[in-house]
């Protein structure tokens, strides 16, 4: 709620910036130059001491330490140890809110905004650089021929963050083999795929998921993220994750 206030206030200044007085007639003049002044504007002034109280409390939130991590998790392909977490944590959190287990969970590579999470403390304002757009958490219903199309992107990409219940294999950027909890893709199932609503609306060229079967949780996929440390760090536990094969590359 406070960051949404501070946002209105700022846009209502933004907006009060833009107004133009157009001018009938104009007059030329000559004006001599004068050194610029380094006085901060009494306006800017008063705008700085509304906008502080906020900005205070604001920043008490973000550098609010919410967990720990073992080791530097970094963003790569075909996997990275920071991509394996966030697909991971999002398979475990939906499965939370589910009546039923869904069968993968993955996140876009795009998405992931920093390129490490740091060994030591995590903030919220850390969770927030790494994912800080208001994506939502829904779960897609796909049958085999729709995930094979998803399968063969992925490689053709050089790899994306996927959770472990997938293995792959690329070759050349195309998909060699790929398996769900080691079974090869079955037709007739549908199969329940946790994603963010930007991919399931179609971004990040992944068209093929429009118009199908959907649940939207109702959740940002960030507060998710920010759940599960919070979880973890009152259980006691230690944020952990690394590369794991999960996604293999054959180039020859």
């Amino acid at each position: 709620m406070l960051r949404k206030l501070l946002f209105a206030f700022l846009l209502s200044l933004t907006f009060s910036a833009c107004k133009v007085n157009h001018l009938a007639k104009v007059q030329p003049q000559g004006y001599r130059m004068q050194p610029q002044s380094t006085a901060v504007p009494a306006a800017d002034q008063e705008i700085k001491a509304m906008i502080a109280p906020y900005k205070e409390k604001l920043d008490v939130e973000m550098n609010q330490v919410i967990g720990k991590a073992v080791r530097e998790m970094t963003k790569a392909k075909p996997e990275g140890a920071l991509g394996n977490w966030m697909s991971d944590l999002l398979y475990e959190e939906i499965n939370e809110l589910m009546d039923e287990d869904i069968d993968f969970a993955s996140v876009n590579y795009g998405g992931i905004r920093i390129p490490a999470i740091p060994q030591g403390d995590i903030t919220r304002g850390k969770i927030y650089e790494l994912m800080p757009f208001d994506n939502m958490t829904v779960v897609l219903y796909l049958d085999a021929q729709t995930l094979q199309q998803f399968f063969e992107k992925v490689a053709e990409d050089g790899g994306t963050p996927i959770s472990k219940q997938v293995q792959m294999e690329i070759k050349d950027r195309k998909l060699k083999s790929v398996t769900i909890n080691g079974k090869p893709l079955q037709a007739g199932i549908l199969y329940k795929v946790g994603v963010s609503d930007y991919v399931a609306n179609g971004g990040d060229d992944c068209s093929f998921f429009i118009g199908k079967k959907r649940e939207d949780l109702g959740v940002f996929l960030r507060d998710l993220i920010i759940e599960h440390v919070e979880e973890e760090s009152a259980a006691g536990k230690k944020i952990d994750a690394a590369s794991d094969g999960r996604i293999k590359i054959f180039n020859q």
